[in-house]
């Protein structure tokens, strides 16, 4: 097992991808992040509400993700519990993404947000479906739902300050 580079898209892949996704992402902040980060995240021009303007400061997550699922928002959230696909199944998921500064590390959580706003804020429909844990070192773990084979696709991915990102691959015997 060891990283490896992401292939570089040509220019027609990207062009033909980015038309695809025309639509920036919505989110949804959870009470754990505050509202300074829904704040900030609307002073740099994003669609986001914060789970008190819509009447959910201290309700139980279900109903966070109910909302956040109903409004077709990324919900941005340090609580792990969201990663639970028993008690948040994957049809009903809009987007999860789990940011590391849970305990305080602010560096770590804009780091992480800058990242997110780069990869998901621009491509919604991409991550549809898809939960996202971002470590403290910043290593992602996407699982996403494939409705296709009807289960779910967990990868890893590193993005270096220099080169390319890279992803987890696991060889094969």
């Amino acid at each position: 097992m060891s990283w490896v580079p992401l292939s570089e898209l040509t220019k027609e892949e990207l062009s033909a991808f980015e038309k695809s996704m025309k639509k920036k992402a919505r989110f949804l902040v959870d009470e754990s992040l505050g509202t300074a980060v829904a704040q900030a995240l609307r002073m740099h021009g994003w669609n986001v509400r914060f789970v008190d303007e819509v009447g959910l400061r201290g309700h139980d997550d279900s109903d966070v993700f109910a909302c956040a699922s109903r409004e077709g928002r990324v919900l941005l959230t340090h609580d792990e519990d969201f990663l639970d696909d028993r008690e948040f199944p994957a049809h009903r998921n809009p987007g999860v993404v789990v940011l590391p500064g849970g305990s305080g590390e602010e560096r770590e959580l804009i780091k992480a947000l800058g990242a997110m706003l780069s990869v998901v804020g621009r491509f919604r429909d991409a991550w549809f479906r898809s939960k996202i844990h971002i470590s403290q070192t910043g290593d992602w773990m996407v699982k996403h739902w494939d409705s296709a084979t009807g289960s779910h696709r967990i990868t890893r991915y590193r993005f270096p300050k220099h080169g390319m990102p890279l992803m987890w691959h696991d060889e094969e015997e």
